[in-house]
């Protein structure tokens, strides 16, 4: 990212994104990560204030969307006028694609929920 936004340094000598340009890190985070990335920042230069840090579960009591089956995400957006489904299909975890497209909750003939692409 330095290469194609370019790079300040602030006043400790470490660089900095420009404003618009943040990371953030959210997936599997845990003390230890957390530490362990903020160590690697630090030795080639890197200011802490480039990166945001997600509350991850790792951080609470292991309890997070993957263990609970569970997330929000967006499926939907409206682009400059123009439609588009939005998902992930991760192919290191095809367990975490996600649905796309404009989704209702329906409840089927046997009481069970389903979610239904529109």
């Amino acid at each position: 990212l330095g290469h194609a936004f370019g790079t300040t340094t602030n006043d400790k000598g470490f660089k900095l994104l420009p404003p618009y340009i943040r990371l953030i890190q959210g997936d599997g985070i845990d003390i230890v990560m957390l530490e362990r990335i903020l160590q690697h920042m630090h030795k080639f230069s890197w200011s802490a204030d480039n990166v945001a840090f997600g509350s991850g579960g790792a951080l609470l009591q292991r309890l997070d969307r993957d263990t609970n089956k569970c997330a929000f995400k967006c499926s939907f957006a409206v682009v400059e006028g123009k439609e588009r489904e939005v998902f992930k299909n991760p192919i290191t975890a095809p367990f975490k694609r996600s649905k796309k497209g404009r989704l209702t909750l329906e409840r089927t003939d046997s009481g069970s929920w389903q979610t239904v692409q529109q």
